[in-house]
């Protein structure tokens, strides 16, 4: 769903009591899945609250923003929780869904006891790949260069696919159990479908003419932004877009990021997972399927690895911050004594995982990537420096670059041969046709290395860089990518009416008022009319007898003259069950029609 402009909801402690359960009962049954019915008699009973107070708290939900609506083309409205308020919804109701009980009546988070691991040696059963926002630098440079090609049917020529897939760490066994859906299923491997895909959906990659070409205004805003930035755009898009989308499985993802422990800690997935639904399938170690699907996709994009102890219990740990994913970071301006690579004597580049990502996309030209790890490894070659050279990022630049950056002087003999393979780039160069020499310039690239000289930048503070401009999010929800993401995740335009409170009980004014002020004995006949009212308002009705008073929601009158009651007596403050029961006038004293304050 895409997010429409709406006012931003209130803290969750100022919602009405009603207001709290019914989110707490929506965002349990769907998480931020659409769904088109409110809730049936039975669930709002269960919480608690008449249908005609549950209605009524959903109308101001949704006034106050934390529901939102859509209306399809033939008509019907689906409802939704918009995916920035899950979060702290994941939060407040985290021991409900756990437990699948009522909600809690108050909003405090009980927080859930994580069990550690200090005397439980954890072996890791996957590691996690890569840094995908480094990997991605690399094949965006590699896309930029190249271009990818599309046959007639609109798929990437086999040739490229085949580098493509070769480039990359990721592999089609991280992705199973993930039932991703898109096009030409027999022509991509699902981790180049979801690669693909992703560069869409963030915008750094467009279709044009035949083409996937990397978008060169795109790209630019990416390489100016931090590691962090990178990380959380990218899991906005694996969130969105690649988990399973059952309101299970969607509990799941926020509840690791929200209630598993920090980064480079293990914990026990058990204690993140949602009460299980007897028809859930589960897999061998008895997790539901989704769980280890989600867990072996999570640690080929390298957000994380998976654990076993001596039990066979399954742990988890995350290599990023979690709570980073999710928040916006202030950005701030970067020492640059830390962003600094290291050239060595046998051409290799040593570089730290604190070097920018613009430093590192110029490495991508100029040098060819051996290793991606914690420290990755560069090597400058002849081919590289040629290519860089047919790109505009000449041999005098490059070594502009190299010493801005390197941490110590670049080696004599290095600084040589790149200077000699420069200069057969331009010999090569005089002696072929020059217009078809302009022709191998690729632009998507130009925008980078035309900028102004390394040493013509402002030098206000030499050892500080400020973050580039930035844009608030590359991740657009709903932008066409490869993978299908259901009939319900189509953007339609927002419902903008809502319905009024007060319009839900129109003939309030036609009833005498002592119904609904006063408790009375009434004769039998208006007993039952009254009764038929609550029915028909789906409100409560309060029964007294002597000092003693119930108050029930009643659904069915059966029989005449003899009639009987049939509802769910609501539980008193403190209580939690609810009871489904017959009962006759002859039980109460004294009856009276319960219309909310809000009404």
């Amino acid at each position: 769903m895409r997010e429409h402009e709406a006012s931003e909801p209130k803290e969750l402690t100022e919602l009405l009591p009603s207001e709290q359960v019914v989110l707490g009962a929506l965002f349990h049954k769907h998480a931020g899945q659409p769904f088109s019915t409110m809730m049936t008699t039975a669930e709002s009973a269960a919480e608690g609250l008449s249908g005609v107070e549950a209605r009524s708290a959903f109308i101001r939900l949704r006034q106050k923003g934390w529901i939102r609506a859509v209306r399809k083309t033939w008509g019907e409205s689906l409802y939704y929780i918009p995916v920035h308020q899950i979060p702290a919804l994941t939060a407040a109701y985290a021991q409900r869904i756990m437990d699948n009980g009522l909600p809690e009546r108050g909003m405090e988070r009980d927080g859930l006891e994580l069990k550690m691991t200090q005397n439980n040696p954890i072996q890791v059963i996957q590691e996690a790949k890569p840094d995908i926002a480094a990997e991605i630098i690399h094949i965006l440079a590699w896309i930029a260069r190249e271009d990818l090609s599309l046959t007639n049917k609109g798929t990437v020529h086999k040739r490229m696919l085949q580098r493509l897939s070769a480039m990359t760490h990721w592999c089609a066994e991280d992705f199973v159990g993930l039932n991703l859906q898109y096009e030409h299923l027999d022509v991509y491997p699902a981790h180049v479908a979801i690669l693909l895909d992703m560069l869409l959906s963030l915008g750094l990659l467009h279709k044009d003419q035949g083409k996937i070409q990397v978008d060169a205004a795109s790209l630019g805003y990416w390489l100016k932004q931090s590691w962090s930035f990178m990380h959380r755009e990218i899991f906005k898009v694996c969130m969105d877009r690649y988990g399973i989308s059952s309101p299970e499985a969607q509990h799941f993802r926020y509840r690791l990021i929200l209630l598993g422990a920090s980064h480079n800690t293990w914990f026990d997935i058990a204690d993140v997972i949602p009460q299980r639904n007897k028809n859930e399938e589960t897999g061998d170690a008895g997790q539901p399927e989704y769980v280890r699907s989600w867990l072996n996709a999570l640690a080929g994009w390298g957000y994380g690895e998976i654990g076993e102890d001596a039990f066979g219990t399954l742990f988890y740990r995350w290599l990023i911050d979690p709570e980073a994913l999710l928040h916006l970071e202030v950005q701030q301006a970067m020492d640059t004594r830390k962003n600094v690579f290291f050239v060595q004597p046998d051409f290799e580049i040593m570089v730290p995982p604190e070097v920018t990502p613009q430093v590192r996309w110029k490495l991508e030209y100029c040098a060819e990537l051996i290793s991606l790890d914690r420290m990755s490894i560069y090597r400058v070659t002849k081919e590289q420096i040629m290519n860089a050279s047919r790109n505009g990022f000449t041999c005098d630049k490059v070594m502009e670059f190299l010493d801005r950056y390197a941490a110590t002087r670049v080696p004599e003999h290095v600084r040589m041969a790149i200077q000699q393979w420069g200069s057969e780039w331009d010999r090569l160069k005089m002696q072929s046709d020059k217009d078809a020499a302009k022709n191998q310039i690729i632009k998507p690239i130009d925008f980078f290395f035309m900028e102004k000289s390394e040493k013509d930048k402002s030098d206000k503070d030499e050892h500080m860089i400020e973050p580039g401009d930035s844009q608030e999010s590359f991740y657009v929800q709903g932008r066409e990518g490869l993978v299908h993401l259901g009939a319900d995740s189509f953007i339609s335009e927002p419902e903008q009416s809502v319905v009024e409170a007060s319009d839900l009980l129109p003939e309030y004014g036609s009833i005498p008022d002592m119904w609904h002020n006063d408790w009375r004995r009434y004769h039998m006949s208006t007993t039952r009319q009254i009764t038929a009212t609550a029915i028909e308002w789906q409100t409560k009705l309060g029964l007294k007898k002597e000092q003693s008073v119930v108050y029930i929601i009643p659904d069915q009158i059966q029989g005449h003259d003899d009639w009987t009651l049939t509802g769910w007596v609501v539980p008193g403050t403190g209580e939690r069950a609810i009871e489904r029961c017959t009962i006759s006038p002859m039980d109460w004293d004294k009856i009276r029609l319960i219309v909310p304050e809000q009404i």
